[in-house]
């Protein structure tokens, strides 16, 4: 199932709206695409975190 929503991002003094596209299908694990920065690594802990407080469990391997 592919659906859109959308956000903000701030640069500098101003905000930018931004689309979040997400793609959810059976299977294990996540992908993250995007530009490499800092922000987008932390973005691993933080959805690894969400899913944890749900109460679902990530397998250990890939």
């Amino acid at each position: 199932m592919h659906t859109a929503t959308y956000g903000s991002a701030v640069f500098g003094i101003s905000a930018h709206t931004i689309t979040i596209e997400v793609n959810i299908a059976k299977g294990i694990g996540y992908h993250l695409v995007g530009l490499p920065d800092n922000a987008v690594n932390e973005s691993n802990y933080r959805i690894a975190a969400a899913l944890a407080n749900i109460g679902f469990k990530l397998p250990g391997k890939k």
